[in-house]
């Protein structure tokens, strides 16, 4: 049965399509919650500055006077102009198991973008690779990383039944981590140091995370700048981000590569797993989620590696092993017995490589699609 199409119009509406996941996954054991008020947020023009130079549809299916699917249309005019073509975004997609209401769903994102001129839709995506990207397609029976979508496996199926193709794949890499660091790692990564003349940085408090901000966002936008999916990210979100986020970092576990003039040329930045403290926060930040984000900070024996970026020309003189044996021995010293790594595209042979000194599987990978329109 086709369901009924509605918009999202008003604040509890909106509160109805952030919502609708948690009766969606009631009692599944893998899926991350959100916190309820921080969707609201990114899908707020007046909250978040995004829509500066962004537009969204919001559209909820339903069924017999139930919400059974939600879907959000994103066009993101920096990205139009960064690889000059208008292409529209489908992300916040979930659905119960009908082909009939992802079908629904997709085609109304796809007239939305027909009527904007797009000549493509693609996705899960949300408004630029900081958000949740890309579609579960193995490891439906695992916990990932809490900067990550979940969905049950029936969703690509449908999603390709709907005449979407491959965009792009990720694979995400569960590690063990050893009791002392493999020496051939920590011999070239010294060498590497040692030829080059890098440098680690490794801020103290705080204080110095916030001064390297503007530094690591450069240099983020600068390494990530020619991978498919990349969109420029404006000063107002790099703020929204830094605040989200930095309450969270712990000094020890984020590392900037300098080289011998001081400036720059790689970082990684890493956080304590907060995959089950989002779970037992169930979408709230207070009375009691707050506690269970901040113990998880203080208190882990996993490691969420979030991000990592190299300069392109230091990329083939050993920066990823520099940057990589320094972070490792944080965790060696903090007990960090197991690192899980955020999605990172499947050609990606830097930092695939850095795993091979260590007992490691890809446990997940997801994919985003693409349709002509």
């Amino acid at each position: 049965m086709k369901p009924e199409l509605r918009t999202v119009n008003t604040r509890s509406e909106l509160r109805e399509f952030v919502k609708f996941p948690f009766k969606l996954y009631k009692g599944q054991p893998y899926w991350i919650p959100p916190l309820v008020q921080a969707e609201m947020n990114i899908l707020s023009p007046e909250k978040n500055p995004v829509f500066e130079h962004s537009e969204a549809v919001l559209y909820t299916a339903w069924q017999d006077g139930k919400m059974v699917g939600r879907i959000a249309g994103i066009i993101n005019d920096l990205e139009t102009a960064h690889i000059n073509e208008k292409h529209a975004r489908f992300g916040w997609f979930d659905f119960i198991d009908d082909p009939d209401v992802s079908k629904t769903l997709l085609e109304a994102v796809e007239a939305w973008g027909r009527s904007k001129k797009c000549s493509r839709l693609k996705g899960p995506y949300g408004f630029n690779q900081l958000d949740k990207n890309g579609m579960l397609t193995e490891g439906f029976d695992s916990l990932g990383t809490a900067n990550t979508i979940y969905n049950y496996a029936y969703y690509p199926k449908q999603v390709e039944a709907a005449g979407y193709e491959k965009d792009l794949e990720w694979v995400e890499v569960d590690l063990k981590m050893t009791t002392e660091l493999p020496a051939r790692l920590v011999k070239l990564a010294d060498m590497a140091a040692q030829r080059y003349g890098m440098k680690i940085f490794q801020p103290k408090n705080k204080a110095d995370l916030v001064r390297l901000t503007n530094n690591l966002f450069d240099l983020l936008m600068e390494t990530y700048d020619e991978l498919p999916g990349f969109v420029p990210i404006s000063d107002k979100q790099r703020d929204i981000y830094v605040n989200r986020y930095i309450r969270f970092l712990r000094t020890d576990f984020v590392c900037v590569v300098m080289d011998k003039d001081d400036q720059p040329i790689g970082f990684s930045v890493t956080m304590p797993s907060l995959s089950k403290a989002f779970q037992k926060a169930n979408g709230k930040l207070f009375p009691f989620g707050i506690f269970h984000l901040m113990s998880a900070r203080k208190h882990n024996d996993t490691a969420d590696l979030a991000l990592i970026g190299v300069k392109e020309e230091w990329r083939k003189k050993g920066a990823h092993g520099v940057i990589f044996a320094e972070t490792g021995k944080a965790f060696l010293k903090e007990g960090i017995k197991r690192v899980q790594i955020n999605p990172m595209l499947e050609f990606n042979v830097h930092v695939l490589a850095l795993w091979k000194d260590f007992e490691h599987t890809i446990y997940k990978r997801r994919r985003t699609y693409k349709k002509a329109l």
